[in-house]
């Protein structure tokens, strides 16, 4: 198994990742924010992480980066909305969500690139190209990625003000020590 077969799906985690925390960040700054600015940036968060994870489906559905071009505006288009919600409430907007949200899209966006740069030295003649076999995504790599991309995005997404606000469940009443007998 090489390389390319293990890392094949990791672009569309990473854009997934990104996806989740914009959501997480858009969210509360339309619940939370203070004014229109803050709320404006929140909708243009939202919006972003949307797409990135239609992105991401798309890709992974189809074993291969689709639309190399948007998939790079998606990712710059959400870098720039991270730094604007880091601008707009740096009380309330983590540091760390907002890192690796950037992180991920840079992720995406560079592999994205490079499917474009691939493209544009190629030939003209994609005869030869069509009939070659993309190797298949490993599921091994799948998996690694998935922990990789949760490792990363599960503590930034609870730093963010959905995820400060999310109910706690390590409080659950079977296991609390006050209803034992």
């Amino acid at each position: 198994m090489n390389a390319a077969a293990l890392t094949r799906s990791w672009p569309t985690l990473a854009a997934w990742g990104a996806g989740l925390l914009q959501l997480g960040v858009g969210a509360g700054m339309i619940t939370q924010g203070t004014g229109a600015a803050d709320r404006g940036v929140g909708v243009l968060a939202v919006a972003v992480g949307a797409a990135a994870l239609g992105w991401g489906i798309a890709a992974l559905t189809r074993g291969r980066l689709v639309a190399p071009r948007i998939a790079m505006a998606i990712a710059v288009v959400g870098t720039v909305a991270s730094g604007l919600a880091l601008a707009a409430d740096p009380m309330r907007i983590s540091v760390h969500a907002v890192g690796v949200t950037v992180l991920l899209h840079v992720a995406y966006g560079v592999a994205a690139a490079a499917v474009v740069r691939r493209k544009r030295s190629s030939p003209a003649d994609t005869s030869s190209h069509d009939s070659r076999v993309t190797p298949r995504t490993s599921v091994i790599g799948l998996v690694a990625g998935c922990v990789i991309v949760a490792g990363l995005v599960t503590p930034a997404l609870g730093a963010t003000e959905a995820g400060r606000a999310a109910p706690s469940h390590s409080d659950h009443p079977l296991f609390s020590t006050e209803h034992s007998h």
